[in-house]
């Protein structure tokens, strides 16, 4: 017979010469017993809900996939802790090394790569990696302040290593996979795999805010980072992506400064391109400067911007708003003679900066982000913004620049608007469209303007997002609460209908079970879970009944039912108590029940009919007859063009799994093309579903996990960008003159 110090040996065996700092190790030891400790406590709640399984099992086969899974984790736990732990202690030497240049990706990273498609992976290896990928996503969302904490603090320790969730043997990732390589060894059907997972996601990976606490405090008493916020700080300006921001995914506002020297520069090298060239790199590119009249100075062309500027009239109300003329439209329309007179020429500083403006908002209005009506609002301040420019060659260096953080407040507003709104009725796009006018109507050239309206907007921003916060909030609360209700419904009308599928019983019987007990089951399941004690009790009565509605005539049998009646009445009486039944009710029921048990197990002849669910029934439990899957050779055509459409592939599984919570995007129905922009605002576990809301925090689109993974892959959904616009745009702009660097050396 096998003895678990045969199984010890499976832990891999790993040559781990770097020496470990002493307060890492400190924080190796620490968690590592507090993780193996809950490892343990995990083998012993599988082995008991492995055995409840195995006798609440409805066939042979079942009962002995649970016995044999029992014994197998009997065997081999020893040899699974030990392994996990020989894990833990490679992680910790690895980001040791100082030698380290690389990370070794996980199993997690490289399952994309492994398993293209479903076609192509087992059922049970895709299971397995979509738990995995389930349970590190919700530990990253729940411990993320902890875990961006820890990622700084041993980013520090190590100074020769990068700390990334990708090598922080701690991070949720890294421990799954631990677990995940450790259970190897165990040979486990698929059924029983997911609940260990599942028993491991419960009773460890949930407890790991405790873990990272531990971990944290340890740190600071040791003088490690009290305060984060400075150290991070000093890694953004290298680095604009913070631990945290990587490990949970989330887009921050980035301010970028360019220099204006440097852009002219590029323009510079630009023109010495041929023209094919030039407008094969920047389209509608206009070199002013080389105009051959007269020269216009930088005060004079201020002078005529401004007479254009206050000509800009409101936008008609109840229209739809129209973009603005093209600024190179109108610095053309400034430098233009009668007659054959040569067009007037611009200074060589003063062309690069319209030249730069009008890229910045060529990008504007193709930025797929901003809905047409706002792309249409920013284009009327093309002006204001590129006197701006002239007056101050420094403003592309300013990120700090009102005019830039007003642009970008209004571009980050708007992100949720979508083709339906009425803008015309909505405070907020009403709001903008008063401050764009206000600015084209008395900007002249103080910035003092773009202080005071771009305060004006925080404000009231402030205040509606406040408010669709708890509406977000309430909603998430009551998508929470239904999928946990639809959840207990089902698995309620599920239990009953496997008892009561093949069994024929009175119909008082059935009846009895199929409008009152499904509700005792509902709310045991809501109130106590799956594993309690009061849903298996309340799932054994179903099997009670059942045997004793048979009619029972010798005398062992007689006999049991006579014991076993008088508990079975008190627990039905109980049971309709507490879904709040009338006493009159409660004993019209018990009585009806009592009397056609007892007519069942007299000696003479029952009248009573025994039959099967009817189909009324069989539709309460969530049965509709035909409704089965069909094979691939009874679908038709179209069925079958369904299905194939409906594979996924596991790369849009995980990027479903990994879409960070408040991620804008815009998604296509399918059936009416609408488009709707929404965000994600909370996933529901219970359900295995996500739910979106608008930007008021109503809710807008739910969708089970699965399909919304099928949407990504169809190309439905389009994750939307909240960067700031005016530093996305002149980085565009930025990447086409180097580009054309590029192109130059080549």
């Amino acid at each position: 017979m096998n003895k678990d110090s045969d199984y010890i040996q499976a832990a891999p065996a790993k040559n781990n010469a770097t020496e470990i700092p002493v307060l890492l190790r400190q924080i190796k030891d620490n968690s590592a017993s507090i993780l193996l400790a809950h490892l343990e406590n995990l083998f012993s709640s599988c082995d008991d809900l492995f055995f409840d399984l195995s006798s609440r099992a409805a066939t042979n086969s079942e009962q002995n996939l649970y016995f044999e899974s029992m014994r197998e984790v009997r065997l081999k736990k020893h040899g699974v802790i030990a392994a996990f732990k020989s894990e833990i202690e490679t992680g910790f030497h690895q980001i040791a090394s100082a030698a380290q240049t690389s990370t070794p990706s996980s199993d997690l990273d490289n399952i994309a790569d492994d398993h293209t498609s479903l076609s192509l992976v087992q059922n049970d290896i895709l299971e397995q990696d979509v738990a995995i990928a389930s349970m590190v996503s919700k530990a990253r969302v729940n411990c993320q302040e902890s875990l961006y904490h820890l990622n700084l603090r041993f980013d520090y320790l190590m100074p020769n290593t990068a700390i990334t969730d990708q090598n922080n043997p701690m991070d949720p990732q890294q421990i799954c996979r631990y677990f995940a390589d450790a259970c190897k060894m165990l040979d486990l059907n698929i059924k029983a795999r997911i609940i260990l997972f599942k028993q491991f996601d419960r009773l460890l990976i949930s407890k790991l805010a405790t873990v990272y606490s531990s971990a944290n405090n340890l740190l600071v008493e040791a003088g490690v980072l009290p305060n984060t916020r400075s150290y991070a700080n000093n890694k953004n300006q290298g680095n604009s992506e913070t631990p945290a921001q990587r490990s949970t995914g989330t887009q921050q506002n980035q301010n970028i400064e360019f220099e204006f020297a440097e852009l002219s520069n590029l323009l510079s090298s630009l023109r010495q391109q041929n023209p094919a060239a030039i407008e094969s790199l920047i389209p509608n590119y206009t070199a002013y400067s080389r105009n051959t009249g007269p020269t216009v100075s930088n005060d004079d062309l201020l002078q005529l911007l401004t007479t254009i500027q206050q000509t800009i009239a409101p936008p008609p109300a109840n229209k739809e708003l129209q973009l603005a003329e093209s600024l190179r439209q109108v610095i053309g329309s400034i430098l233009s003679e009668a007659g054959d007179a040569p067009d007037k020429a611009l200074q060589q500083p003063d062309d690069d900066v319209i030249n730069l403006v009008a890229m910045f908002f060529d990008f504007v209005l193709d930025d797929n982000n901003l809905p047409v009506a706002v792309q249409a609002l920013i284009s009327r301040l093309q002006i204001p913004i590129l006197k701006v420019a002239l007056n101050d060659k420094k403003f592309f260096s300013k990120s700090s620049h009102p005019a830039r953080r007003l642009i970008n407040a209004i571009a980050e507003a708007s992100i949720g608007w979508d083709e339906s709104s009425q803008l015309q009725r909505d405070r907020l796009f009403s709001l903008m469209t008063a401050i764009t006018q206000d600015i084209n109507e008395n900007y002249n050239n103080s910035d003092q303007i773009f202080i005071d309206k771009l305060n004006e907007l925080e404000k009231f921003i402030q205040q509606t997002e406040h408010k669709s916060a708890l509406i977000e909030k309430r909603i998430g609360q009551a998508a929470e609460g239904q999928a946990r209700t639809k959840l207990a419904r089902l698995m309620s009308q599920k239990v009953m209908f496997e008892k009561l599928e093949t069994a024929e019983l009175p119909e008082k019987i059935s009846d009895f079970l199929t409008r009152h007990w499904l509700n005792l089951l509902i709310m045991s399941h809501l109130k106590h879970g799956e594993e309690s004690s009061e849903w298996i009790d309340a799932t054994q009565l179903i099997d009670d009944l059942i045997w004793a509605s048979q009619a029972h005539n010798d005398a062992k049998s007689q006999s049991r039912y006579q014991k076993i009646k008088p508990g079975l009445l008190n627990r039905i009486n109980e049971g309709m108590t507490q879904i709040a039944a009338t006493r009159e009710a409660a004993e019209d029921c018990i009585n009806s029940l009592e009397k056609t048990l007892d007519e069942l197990h007299t000696s003479g002849h029952s009248d009573i009919q025994m039959r099967p669910l009817s189909t009324s029934q069989a539709e309460v439990l969530g049965h509709t007859p035909g409704s089965g899957s069909k094979s691939w050779q009874q679908m038709t055509g179209v069925e079958r063009q369904q299905a194939r459409y409906k594979q996924l592939t596991y790369e849009y599984i995980r990027k479903a799994e990994q879409l960070p919570l408040q991620t804008w995007l815009s998604f296509e129905d399918a059936k009416t093309g609408k488009v709707t922009r929404c965000k994600l605002a909370s996933r529901i576990e219970s359900s295995d579903s996500y739910v979106f809301v608008n930007r008021f925090g109503f809710k807008a689109i739910e969708r089970l996990r699965k399909d919304f993974a099928c949407d990504m892959q169809a190309g439905r959904i389009t994750i939307l960008e909240r960067g700031n616009l005016f530093d996305r745009a002149m980085g565009n702009v930025l990447n086409s003159l180097n580009n054309n660097q590029s192109t130059k050396a080549s």
